[in-house]
């Protein structure tokens, strides 16, 4: 790559950055964009809004162009029913299904000590604040069935113990190591609606 002009090696050095994307295939899309000049600046377009425009929403850390974001501003969702998931993806796993009608709660990540993510690094603690505050009865862990999202399901239901709230978990059915957000709509819908207490 190196007889390439820098701003190519550049452009395909970022996108071999983002998550699937390997080498070759930075490669591809780097030519491919190169190729389509309006596509382009479409992109280009879409990458810098997104960045100015979208934040985290204050009270589930979804992502969100207003204040709230479009679930938690939402009348029609109950506030009381919460479904905590690891990732932005996992939402709109769970939303395909079409069976959940709460709101949300993003941690931003599981429990990895190996990886230096503590407790203290996910948004636990604005979880519980909540808890507290929204009169909430029942908490869904939604988590990724791997061992990270074990000891954070592990973690969650012990630490919630304290309060007057229900926790369960989604049903079986989604298998040890898979990704919420990989697990097609009938599975999840499945497991939301025989989800059990914990």
């Amino acid at each position: 790559m190196a007889h390439l002009p820098n701003f190519i090696q550049k452009l395909i050095a970022e996108l071999d950055k983002l998550p699937g994307i390997g080498p070759k295939t930075a490669a591809r899309l780097a030519f491919d964009l190169l190729h389509r000049k309006e596509d382009m600046r479409a992109f280009a377009e879409s990458l810098t809004e997104a960045y100015s425009q979208i934040h985290l929403c204050p009270k589930c850390f979804n992502l969100s162009d207003a204040g709230l974001c479009n679930i938690c501003s939402n009348p029609n969702r109950d506030q009381q029913l919460i479904c905590v998931v690891a990732h932005n993806q996992d939402i709109e796993a769970v939303e395909k299904t079409g069976k959940f009608h709460g709101t949300y709660h993003l941690l931003n990540g599981l429990l990895s000590p190996l990886e230096g993510v503590t407790p203290d690094r996910l948004k636990i603690n604005e979880l519980e604040k909540r808890i507290k505050e929204d009169g909430v009865k029942e908490i869904i862990l939604a988590l990724d069935q791997s061992l990270e999202g074990e000891a954070t399901q592990t973690y969650l239901s012990k630490n919630l113990k304290k309060f007057p709230v229900k926790v369960s978990q989604l049903a079986r059915g989604i298998p040890m190591g898979a990704n919420i957000e990989y697990t097609d709509e009938i599975t999840l819908s499945s497991a939301l609606e025989n989800r059990r207490e914990i």
